[in-house]
């Protein structure tokens, strides 16, 4: 009994010691106020999974969502970082109903270059405007291959 006791105890110590944990990177956000400019700016900054260069995709934080409901994201900038990911990855910036606010103007971001759009009222138009925000805002970056790339996503809100 105390050998099948053994057998059983070290198989399920390689069983959970042999799983490899799910590759993700890293997201964090931080909200700037400039009141004197009617003025907010959410800033994403993102690093890739070191092995697997996914980025987990992001909603605003529940304090941050408060300070931006009912504004208008104006304009979006772009920015890869020292770590450069691939070129023409993609990013969309979805409401709660799953809308890309930005209407996708973020696909096929440059892997050296700083961009700025402002969104697209939708995909099939080429009408341009301010996005009211009126829920949380999910960040979502696919298409890049490279370990550990980095970047930021930042969202230029006005009243």
């Amino acid at each position: 009994m105390k050998r099948l006791t053994m057998i059983i105890f070290a198989a399920l110590f390689a069983l959970t010691v042999g799983t490899p944990a799910h590759a993700v990177g890293t997201v964090t956000q931080k909200l700037d106020k400039y009141p004197n400019a009617n003025l907010q700016v959410v800033t994403f900054t993102w690093t890739a999974d070191a092995a697997a260069a996914t980025i987990p995709s992001t909603a605003t934080t529940d304090a941050i969502t408060a300070a931006i409901i009912g504004w208008y994201v104006w304009a979006i900038e772009t920015d890869p970082g020292s770590t450069a990911p691939t070129a023409a990855y993609d990013i969309v910036l979805n409401d709660a109903n799953g809308f890309d606010i930005a209407g996708g103007q973020l696909a096929n971001r440059s892997a050296t270059a700083t961009e700025k759009v402002i969104p697209k009222l939708d995909a099939t138009t080429s009408l341009y405007g301010a996005h009211l925000v009126n829920s949380a805002l999910t960040l979502v970056i696919t298409n890049n291959l490279v370990n550990s790339a980095t970047g930021t996503v930042k969202l230029i809100l006005t009243k």
